[in-house]
């Protein structure tokens, strides 16, 4: 064994490290040096006296924190690779990585040591960096490849309100990529229409034949995956191709059997997770189809069966469904019903491939016997639907915006210690005072400022809210045990635009001795897709259980540009290292995986 006398810094976690000079051999595992800390061997736990297994002794046995000094010459490379030392080369590595990605760009991850709390992917880095680019190029919609029936509807029903109208960096990037051919049964169209000179009556005959069997024949299936930020536009990003894509094979009339077809068919599907979702996005999806002239449907749990029985009966060109009714309706008749759908978007896929919903979903998916496009969009990418998507569809396309996985810079992050005077670990103590201060608060003049307050567990909501009215501060429940009439009556309060307070005094909007506040206490439920942009203050009472809980929370404010902030409580052992530089991680842009 070789030997050699020299001063060696062994590096250890969290920032501890040994520095001694004597002979040592040059192999040597980082547990033993712990013993050459304490300068005794080290012995095992049976063999140790009651005094050695205290606490007191532990502390004073912990290795020394010491600092490299300038005098202390640095290991060569050389030396290092001959050491045969992984952790010096994960080390190196590490750093540079580091140090390339903060002088070119801005963009880091964190937090670091959260355990399981990070679950998500992390898109490498060289594939955002073209991005930007991109959507620097794609900076309005008519650069866009969108059909102009398509394009008009957008200006005059989605984007009415908007000063600026311009794509979004999803919207750019989504359009672009699957606007890029006309659909394949439009080119197959095309060439069933071309008529060739002096054409024979037999050629004639074959070509109208050709169009005819159009709708049965099977075109190799393209897949894409749109991930991006909350809060980013992207039911707009597939909505957009979807309409142009339905309206170009209308207008190239590539099924011509369809207008002759007395059969009910459904053109293309929408799928997201929760009814709430199902009436928020029919109701965009309604709006535009109007000056579209595209026929559209919802479907969910809570439906009558008389809806589906009218589906059943009805030629559609766009259904937004759930997958459990939409799977009972399949069933019904015979599976046929999806013989003519081609596309099929899911939404909030990262919900609906979990466990919950996958079988399911997976079954739908499988099922058009001629599927064109299909479309997964998300927030967030975590690890195991990525392997899911990875292992089913291999060939997808994948459509990341730059910023995934962050929350915008534009919502402010704080946390507040409950285990601190005068909480002392209470926190119904801590979110009323909070409360009180937003009410004191000169945000939003003149208004009622809406706040939304985040729970893990439903049964934490019905206490909330009664000790919250018994303070005077109105505020109000909202889980999976309401009635769906329940839930869109509270939701509806908190979507549409924010009221002024004179108005909303004389609605019994607000009362009590907080007057400027209308409180909502709820669960995941509300997290997802629920578009409420005048939401300026989401309040997590509870810690999420992971990132992708804690994006989806956050993303219910600073929607579309507008500016909000996000207020997590944490009692004293909720409130790890980590957790305490939470707040630093999401304000300075860090990405969270």
């Amino acid at each position: 064994m070789v030997y050699f006398s020299r001063a060696i810094y062994f590096g250890c976690r969290e920032g501890y490290g040994i520095l001694f000079n004597s002979l040592l051999p040059t192999r040597i595992p980082w547990q033993s040096t712990r013993g050459y800390a304490r300068n005794t061997p080290r012995k095992s736990s049976s063999k140790r006296t009651k005094y050695e297994r205290s606490k007191k002794y532990v502390k004073h046995a912990q290795p020394a924190r010491m600092i490299l000094s300038k005098s202390v010459i640095a290991p060569s490379d050389a030396q290092r690779s001959r050491w045969n030392h992984n952790d010096f080369r994960r080390q190196k590595a590490v750093v540079k990585q580091f140090t390339e990605r903060q002088q070119s760009t801005p963009y880091l991850i964190g937090p670091p040591n959260a355990g399981g709390f990070s679950v998500l992917k992390n898109v490498e880095y060289e594939d955002r960096l073209p991005l930007n680019a991109t959507v620097a190029r794609l900076s309005s919609f008519e650069s866009l490849r969108l059909l102009p029936v398509v394009r008009n509807a957008l200006y005059a029903r989605a984007l009415r309100q908007v000063d600026e109208k311009r794509p979004s960096a999803i919207q750019a990037l989504a359009i672009q990529k699957m606007m890029r051919l006309p659909p394949p049964t439009v080119r197959l169209a095309q060439q069933g229409l071309l008529a060739k000179e002096n054409e024979t009556d037999e050629e004639y005959y074959e070509r109208r034949r050709y169009r005819k069997n159009l709708h049965k024949m099977k075109v190799k299936l393209k897949s894409y995956l749109l991930a991006a930020e909350t809060g980013s536009g992207k039911t707009l990003a597939y909505l957009l191709p979807l309409f142009s894509m339905l309206k170009e094979e209308e207008l190239q009339n590539a099924p011509a059997v369809w207008d002759l077809a007395e059969m009910p068919y459904i053109r293309s599907i929408i799928l997201v997770p929760t009814a709430e979702l199902v009436q928020q996005v029919l109701v965009q999806v309604k709006d535009m189809c109007h000056d579209i002239k595209l026929a559209s449907a919802g479907l969910s749990q809570e439906s009558t069966k008389g809806v589906a029985d009218r589906i059943r009966k009805k030629q559609i060109d766009i259904l937004v469904a759930t997958p459990v009714p939409l799977l009972k309706l399949i069933h019904r008749t015979n599976w046929n019903i999806l013989d003519d759908c081609r596309k099929i978007i899911v939404d909030e896929a990262d919900s609906l491939m979990d466990r919950s919903f996958k079988d399911e979903t997976q079954e739908i998916l499988d099922t058009p016997p001629r599927l064109e496009t299909l479309v997964f969009c998300s927030a967030t990418i975590p690890k195991t639907f990525d392997r899911t998507l990875a292992q089913k569809y291999p060939n997808m396309e994948r459509i990341v915006a730059p910023h995934l996985h962050q929350i915008p810079r534009r919502i402010t992050f704080s946390t507040v210690d409950t285990a601190a005077k005068p909480f002392f670990n209470d926190k119904r103590k801590a979110l009323a005072e909070t409360l009180y201060n937003l009410d004191r608060s000169d945000t939003d003049p003149g208004k009622v400022k809406r706040i939304v307050v985040f729970v893990n567990y439903r049964e934490s909501v019905s206490d909330i809210v009664e000790y919250l009215n018994g303070l005077k501060i109105p505020t109000v429940g909202l889980t999976r045990d309401n009635s769906l009439e329940e839930r869109s009556s509270l939701m509806r309060e908190f979507i549409r635009p924010t009221p002024l307070l004179k108005d909303a005094k004389d609605l019994n909007l607000v009362t009590g001795s907080v007057k400027t506040l209308r409180v909502l206490v709820t669960t995941d439920i509300f997290s997802r897709g629920i578009d409420m942009q005048s939401v300026r203050t989401i309040i997590l009472y509870d810690v999420p259980f992971s990132s992708i809980d804690l994006i989806h929370r956050a993303g219910r404010t600073g929607r579309m540009g507008r500016r909000g902030r996000v207020i997590l409580l944490a009692t004293k052992s909720e409130l790890r290292p980590w957790l305490r530089g939470l707040a630093t991680t999401i304000n300075k842009g860090y990405a969270l995986v």
